[in-house]
């Protein structure tokens, strides 16, 4: 990534570019489940870029041992990782995530890694966004179980600003993404503390207080 510095609005191009383009597509390989946890080389499985995992991956929650590695492809710091197939409509297929962390780490299959030189929180921001979603179903296939076709999604094309402007755009959108968990934080503790209340009136203990004090000696029916 770039700094940012002055530029003239005037001079900038955006051009468009395919993902095959712009970035080294890497398949997943092994790393099964049942070795999960038996070890300390971080891993990660497909669904958990479903579950687990946003943005951006600051630490990698699954590890296995060194033997089970085999050909699974090393994850850098900077490569974007996407699940290649959903079981459940509901969960985003090809959603993206960057990868932050300085340890190496090991993709397993049904997913692929994007190594690029772009800035990799621009390129989450925008594959991940509404418009390109409907470009990138294009290339979905399947009912009960839906696959990416790698094939047709490398041939999608995206704008692709100089690194300084890739950069402005993500300071400006990971600051909305924390305020956004900030107020989302704020309304969980406030649904929480409205339960509380909720229950704590509305218990007989409580009413027949109340009832006493309020109510002249009046006391609800068990």
């Amino acid at each position: 990534m770039r700094g940012g510095g002055a530029y003239d609005s005037s001079s900038i191009k955006v051009e468009f570019k395919t993902l095959g383009d712009i970035a080294k597509f890497i398949r997943g390989k092994g790393l099964s489940k049942k070795n999960t946890g038996k070890g300390n080389i971080p891993i990660i499985h497909y669904g958990e870029l479903y579950t687990i995992y946003g943005n951006y991956i600051n630490e990698v929650k699954s590890s296995t041992q060194r033997e089970n590695i085999n050909n699974s492809p090393m994850i850098s710091k900077g490569d974007l990782l996407l699940p290649l197939s959903s079981t459940t409509k509901n969960a985003q297929i090809g959603k993206v995530s960057a990868y932050r962390c300085d340890n190496e780490a090991f993709l397993g299959g049904d997913a692929v890694l994007l190594r690029h030189q772009q800035n990799d929180g621009f390129l989450v921001y925008l594959l991940n966004s509404s418009w390109f979603e409907k470009l990138k179903m294009r290339t979905v296939k399947g009912t009960t179980i839906t696959h990416l076709d790698i094939n047709k999604f490398k041939q999608l094309q995206i704008p692709i600003p100089p690194l300084e402007i890739q950069e402005k755009i993500v300071k400006i959108l990971d600051k909305f993404t924390e305020l956004q968990a900030e107020l989302q934080a704020e309304l969980q503790a406030r649904k929480k503390q409205y339960e509380f209340y909720r229950e704590k009136l509305l218990s007989i203990e409580t009413l027949s207080q109340l009832s006493d004090k309020w109510g002249g000696g009046m006391t609800p029916q068990r």
